[in-house]
């Protein structure tokens, strides 16, 4: 018996008010802004440290969507890190599975390094991209790997470079229906800092990114009864390490970010079917997070205990109210005033509705008050057709951006089965979507960190889907973040699209924009300069002139652009490709500005 079916009587019947799939903090289909901070204790009653574990019954067009949407979702990565077709994942036995390619090309860009106009150098760099994914899954473990892995030769300066994007993910079960464990791990190279330079070029200025590593281990006592009602105690260990020794990304230094641990602990029970109407999750949640290590930036370090109760009332079959009420207790231990701990804690809410007043449309969205603040709280589904799928999501969380790269666990156990179950099904798909649920890790290369704890608002949607022999995906996102002596805002939208022309020949185009500003009060930076990272024992220190150079190099940036390539099958498994990319980035200051076009050619052969 494997340990999906073991859980296949969570599911409201026929007799219930509630709709299957529906539950006290989430509907059917619906997860969490994949590109959001969600709040620790609202992610254990909403699918995350603390989710219930459970297989979504969704219809066949449902299920149709979902997986078109993973197809358009994996060819949109591969536009962005793996030029021309990449090699899906699919079983090759009962327990394993894989999917491979290997490419080499060549490139040249005019601006190895995104300089402003009249500086730029340009070089031809030799790569070779190692693409895969592999896939054991057995009744009681289940593992999964993906990533990318490139080794560039770049002809200015004679550099051999490596670029990683890498991550896994595993679930165990130890005492079926008691005990499991989860685990998940990456590396990749992510931005130093909200304005460091990027082009869709992964070699173009180097040293405006750093190393990233992050692990995660949890292993939890989870029970399912019954009536369908659960109780959970889970702890979480995760910690991320940062390797920015040799990174450069004006005015940051090299060395400057912290490091990132984190212990967090929930308990939470719920409701199943206990009441014919009301459905409702208990959680309690605590957490220490201390993000130190760096030659300059403090140290960061805070504690939260939170309680809530969140609950969804049916007045009819499609129809519920919702919300959720708690109690948050956050103490933050670094510079006095940049945080009131008063104002962080205290009693949170938000109130709403929950409805499904379709097969094809499942929405949840709440307003509430939390952090000091007023925001919406919000996930959104709408199945256009078999094929493609939108989502949309909003929330509001309190925790550090390193942290942020390992701090999502939305359902792993429940994600990384069923994507196991559909590749037993004959199904050959990229485990993208799973990867990222457990590790956040980079996605084409746009991440950033910084260093400090912030609370943030974030909002994301998604439209994805493939038809016949297109495949597209449009997303945006937003995220504004308070680190208490400076602000970050930032937002985007990224297009991407593949079309089978003929058997043989493939077109892919890519287009990104990307607005960051970061907004700060020089008095607050002279006072305090090494919040700002700066090296304040430098005898020749002058904060007046470093907080001046820090506000000239930052502020407002807006990035564009895009990539267009042609693949043509010379062989069952061998392709040749060739594409153009241009990125523009237009800043209120000259010296952030810079434009770059690259052109690469070469081939990809799958296995």
């Amino acid at each position: 018996m494997t340990r999906r079916r073991e859980f296949r009587g969570v599911s409201a019947g026929p007799a219930s008010k509630i709709p299957a799939g529906a539950s006290s903090e989430r509907g059917a289909g619906s997860r969490p802004p994949a590109q959001a901070h969600t709040p620790p204790v609202e992610r254990a009653a909403r699918g995350g440290i603390g989710a219930t574990r459970r297989p979504a019954r969704t219809r066949p067009g449902w299920r149709a969507g979902l997986l078109a949407g993973c197809a358009a979702l994996a060819a949109s990565s591969a536009i962005a890190q793996v030029s021309g077709p990449s090699a899906p994942l699919r079983l090759r036995t009962d327990y394993f599975g894989y999917g491979a390619s290997v490419s080499p090309r060549v490139s040249y860009t005019d601006n190895i390094q995104l300089a402003p106009d009249g500086l730029e150098e340009g070089s031809f760099i030799g790569s070779t991209l190692f693409s895969g994914a592999a896939i054991w899954s057995s009744p009681r473990f289940t593992g999964i790997v993906n990533g990318d892995l490139d080794f560039s030769y770049i002809g200015e300066g004679s550099d051999f470079v490596v670029n990683q994007d890498i991550a896994a993910t595993t679930t165990t079960t130890v005492v079926d229906n008691l005990l499991y464990v989860d685990v998940s791990g990456q590396t990749s190279r992510q931005l130093l800092g909200e304005n460091a330079r990027f082009s869709s070029n992964v070699n173009a200025a180097r040293r405006q990114r750093a190393n990233v590593h992050s692990f995660a281990a949890s292993p939890y006592l989870y029970r399912q009864f019954p009536n369908a009602s659960a109780a959970e105690l889970r702890y979480r260990f995760s910690q991320v390490y940062i390797d920015d020794d040799s990174a450069g990304a004006n005015p940051f230094a090299g060395g400057l970010l912290n490091d990132s641990s984190a212990h967090e602990a929930v308990a939470s029970f719920e409701s199943g079917r206990m009441f014919d109407r009301l459905r409702f999750t208990a959680t309690a949640y605590a957490n220490r997070t201390v993000e130190d290590g760096s030659a300059f930036a403090p140290d960061f370090e805070y504690e939260q205990g939170s309680a809530s109760l969140a609950a969804q009332y049916f007045l009819s079959d499609r129809f519920a109210l919702s919300g959720a009420v708690g109690y948050d207790e956050i103490d933050t231990e670094t510079v006095p005033g940049l945080f009131d701990d008063g104002d962080l804690s205290g009693v949170f809410w938000r109130a709403g509705f929950y409805a499904q007043p379709g097969r094809k449309l499942t929405a949840r969205i709440e307003y509430g008050r939390r952090y000091d603040d007023d925001f919406v709280d919000a996930t959104v589904a709408y199945q256009l057709s078999r094929r493609f799928q939108f989502t949309a999501g909003a929330n509001r969380s309190f925790q550090t951006r390193a942290q942020a790269v390992s701090g999502e666990q939305r359902a792993l156990q429940r994600q990384t089965l069923e994507f196991a179950d559909r590749l037993r099904e004959g199904q050959a798909l990229s485990p993208e979507g799973v990867i990222q649920a457990a590790n956040r890790f980079a996605r084409g290369g746009v991440n950033a960190q910084t260093f400090g704890f912030s609370t943030t608002d974030s909002a994301y949607a998604r439209l994805a889907g493939a038809y016949d022999r297109l495949q597209l995906s449009l997303s945006g996102n937003y995220q504004d973040s308070d680190f208490g002596f400076r602000q970050n805002t930032v937002y985007g939208a990224t297009f991407d699209v593949r079309r089978q022309v003929s058997r043989r020949l493939t077109a892919y185009a890519r287009a990104f924009y990307r607005h960051a500003d970061t907004d700060f009060d020089p008095a607050v930076c002279q006072a305090n300069p090494f919040l700002f990272g700066f090296d304040v024992d430098d005898p020749l220190f002058d904060p007046v002139a470093a907080c001046e150079a820090f506000a000239l190099n930052n502020g407002r940036t807006e990035t564009a652009g895009g990539d267009v390539g042609l693949s043509w099958r010379v062989y069952k498994n061998v392709s040749a490709f060739a594409e153009y990319g241009r990125t523009n980035r237009f800043a209120d200051s000259a010296l952030l500005e810079y434009a770059e076009n690259t052109v690469t050619a070469g081939l990809t052969i799958d296995f």
